[in-house]
């Protein structure tokens, strides 16, 4: 009895090892197949009748990035420019005063030389 029931055990124990390496080479085939190009996002999107759908919003979005950026961009270049004429009249009039305080100048100290000599 022991020996068929050794034949048994090693019977059952050969057909688990065989079921093992089965399921684990159709686990690897199915592994390897999802990972192949056929089944990447963008190739089933293309081929889907959602594919155009999507491109077309990815465009729509980048084209309201484009604008975004382009406005951003004007808007960004008018603050400088008026950024640019305040600096431009912050700077006449700083020389405007300069010119008046040494002009001033300049002339109350050819008064008091003058007066000296």
């Amino acid at each position: 009895m022991s020996k068929s029931k050794n034949i048994f055990e090693e019977r059952i124990e050969e057909k688990k090892r065989i079921h093992e390496e089965l399921l684990n080479k159709e686990k690897k085939n199915l592994e390897d197949m999802i990972k192949s190009e056929k089944y990447n996002i963008d190739t089933m999107l293309t081929k889907s009748g959602i594919g155009n759908v999507y491109h077309d919003l990815l465009d729509s979005k980048d084209q309201m990035n484009s604008e975004f950026q382009s406005k951003y961009n004007r808007t960004y270049h008018s603050i400088n420019v008026e950024l640019y004429k305040i600096n431009k009249k912050i700077d006449n009039t700083s020389r405007m005063v300069n010119y008046k305080y040494n002009d001033k100048k300049d002339k109350i100290f050819k008064k008091v030389i003058s007066e000296i000599m």
